[in-house]
């Protein structure tokens, strides 16, 4: 566990680089249907675990719908 000043230093690197902090609340129910879908971590009893695998899915989902408004940004873009 990080010291308050390791949190501190933390919150105000990620301030500089420009990156935000949110809460997410994931009720039980969602954790099981993440892990019905194959997301690993999910159905541990390790809140750490739940963290890391709900970050890990919350990161695909953003990467998958900028990789598609890319191939769709290409796809209309007039040939020169």
């Amino acid at each position: 566990m990080a010291t308050s000043t390791e949190r501190m230093r933390a919150l105000g690197e990620r301030g500089r680089l420009g990156l935000r902090t949110f809460t997410v609340s994931v009720s039980k129910d969602d954790l099981r249907v993440m892990a019905k879908h194959g997301s690993e971590g999910t159905a541990s009893a390790d809140p750490d675990q739940q963290a890391q695998a709900l970050s890990r899915f919350i990161t695909d989902m953003l990467a998958a719908r900028r990789a598609a408004r890319v191939t769709a940004s290409r796809r209309t873009t007039p040939l020169q």
